[in-house]
């Protein structure tokens, strides 16, 4: 069968790993799909595939979403970014249709759900956005709107609601020799644990350090989609960066 479009993530199957240096155990890949949105999960241990399940509008906020969007353009195209996801407990977050809606996998029911992003859809961040893992365990959600990044944060237990976690100001900390300009900035990838959020600008690839504020140059002005950083373990007191760019 065609795809529109598709993406999936492999994750540690082991129970209390810390997924900081994870080798040849069990594991699961959580794979993603949009003709429909559907969803599957495939275990190492059973050598096999979970039933796919599907969005449907029996979920709430899905079928909201398809009536604004029905209402807007008068169709309704689903479309999952093949981009880096964020894996919490037994869910695996995915972005969807230009960052405006969240899809959240649930491995253990094999569950498929919407949640709604931080901003309305009359407040939208620009194209590209980040999903990470808080070190408190949340969900987190970076993206820039009117040349600021705005972090945010929300809980993936009980009553979860988006809490505005930090703003940042970049044209007052890009090293640039003019102002940015339309959608001169975006979120392209995050380094978890490092707590540091890579940003496509018009003046190259930066990082910033949400800890220490510090502002990196890490490449030339070009097309980013997605940055995905990888760490490395070998010597435990320190963490090295490297990044994959798409």
């Amino acid at each position: 069968m065609d795809w529109m479009t598709y993406t999936a993530a492999v994750v540690c199957a082991a129970a209390g790993c810390d997924h900081l240096d994870c080798h040849g155990g069990p594991f699961r890949v959580v794979f993603l799909v949009t003709d429909d949105v559907r969803a599957s999960v495939y275990s190492s241990v059973t050598g096999a595939w979970a039933a796919p399940v599907s969005l449907d509008d029996s979920c709430e906020c899905y079928a909201r979403h398809k009536r604004d969007e029905i209402a807007k353009t008068m169709y309704h195209t689903p479309y999952v970014q093949p981009r880096r996801v964020a894996a919490i407990g037994d869910a695996v977050y995915f972005t969807l249709s230009r960052a405006t809606f969240i899809a959240k996998y649930d491995w253990g029911k094999n569950r498929l759900s919407l949640i709604d992003p931080p901003l309305p859809n009359t407040e939208v961040y620009n194209i590209r956005i980040a999903l990470m893992v808080m070190e408190d365990n949340s969900l987190g959600f970076a993206g820039v709107k009117d040349f600021r990044l705005h972090l945010w944060s929300r809980n993936v237990k009980g009553a979860a609601k988006w809490v505005r976690c930090m703003v940042i100001d970049l044209e007052k900390i890009m090293p640039m020799d003019k102002p940015l300009k339309g959608n001169g900035a975006s979120v392209v990838g995050f380094a978890e644990c490092l707590g540091v959020i890579f940003v496509s600008t018009e003046g190259g690839l930066f990082t910033i350090n949400l800890k220490s504020g510090l502002v990196k140059k890490v490449d030339e002005l070009g097309v980013y989609f997605s940055v995905l950083p990888y760490m490395s373990f070998y010597t435990p007191a320190k963490a090295h960066i490297s990044s994959s760019v798409l």
